[in-house]
């Protein structure tokens, strides 16, 4: 929705700063600005947050600038040479994203990850072509009509744009071999969600895989420990871990990992309760004690300094008894010895 709310309030704008002049022009900007909003839509592998901030970003400018600008130069200068630029870095995340690893080219996923990334390629070099195209007729003087008719070509591209963003497809295969491609990676644990039934399977062996890995691996000792190391290791689409593990456990990624710790620094305590808390917290992965402390009180209910407590109270009344128990036959024999006398 961000392009379209980038849409309206550029011609909210562009209304209350009264720019009588222009108005096909304006628009063509307005519509290749959302083109540029579209084309930024995090992909499959893609961190969202960044692509958050870079739409803000240009939002913000194109905001600004519709409010100060006027004219037929400043909308070139201010909005469509701005337009070009800022697909650049788009394209150049796009190009990261497909060639950063090259482990990711084998993944079973890595199929509908290349037609994602050369879909918004293909699109990208639309838009910049669309806007070159504006720049030229722009400069040659066109008449309204001739940017009225631009002004719908780029709503339609516009339209598209926006389809393929709600939907995920492409738009460029065919529904039908995306939803085969989908349904492929859907039975190899990956791809969104297309039979509800087909993922119930995938979360639950996605959990038990993610619990063995736990189990015998014991990731959890490593510090920063991720969602995305977690990934890598069982080859497995992050967003399917993340939602086995809240399905079945009812905590998020963080929490589950921490929960681990905790089960490992109770067991460790056990086996020597004489460590003290701040060297358990290390052990089992905390990067602090207060972290350790809050974790460990949380899910058990008590906080290490009193486990530990407890534990030596227990080991030290078993020394006692051992002791005692040791101690009573060579009592005992004087006794026997007297009787027979």
């Amino acid at each position: 929705m961000a392009p379209i709310a980038l849409l309206l309030a550029l011609l909210l704008t562009g209304f209350v700063r009264g720019a009588e002049s222009e108005w096909s022009l304006r628009i063509c900007c307005y519509l290749l600005a959302a083109s540029v909003l579209y084309l930024s839509y995090p992909l499959s592998r893609e961190d969202f947050v960044n692509s958050s901030y870079f739409a803000v970003c240009i939002s913000v400018y194109y905001l600004v600038f519709n409010f100060l600008v006027s004219g037929r130069e400043m909308l070139e200068y201010f909005f469509l040479i701005p337009t070009a630029l800022f697909i650049l870095p788009i394209l150049f995340v796009t190009i990261h994203m497909k060639y950063r690893e090259p482990a990711a080219l084998f993944r079973k996923d890595a199929q509908w990850c290349c037609a994602e990334e050369d879909s918004r390629t293909v699109y990208s070099a639309i838009v910049l072509l669309m806007v070159i195209l504006t720049l030229v007729l722009s400069g040659k003087n066109a008449s309204p009509s001739v940017f009225c008719i631009l002004a719908f070509v780029l709503f339609v591209l516009d339209v598209v744009l926006h389809y393929k963003a709600y939907t995920g497809y492409t738009m460029m295969i065919g529904h039908k071999k995306e939803r085969r491609i989908q349904t492929i990676m859907i039975t190899n644990g990956h791809g969104p969600n297309l039979y509800p039934e087909i993922e119930e399977d995938i979360l639950q062996k996605s959990y038990s895989r993610v619990e063995q890995v736990m189990r015998e691996k014991k990731p959890f000792l490593k510090e920063k420990f991720t969602l995305e190391e977690m990934s890598d290791i069982l080859r497995i689409n992050k967003v399917y871990i993340s939602r086995s593990v809240n399905k079945y456990t009812g905590k998020n990624f963080r929490q589950f990992v921490n929960w681990h710790r905790v089960l490992y620094a109770a067991e460790v305590m056990r086996d020597d309760p004489w460590l003290r808390v701040l060297e358990v917290a290390f052990m089992s992965g905390f990067h602090s004690q207060v972290t350790f402390n809050l974790a460990f009180r949380m899910f058990l209910n008590e906080t290490p300094s009193d486990m530990l407590a407890r534990l030596r109270l227990t080991a030290h009344r078993r020394k006692v008894s051992r002791n005692v128990e040791e101690e009573a036959p060579d009592t005992e024999a004087p006794s026997s010895q007297d009787g027979r006398k």
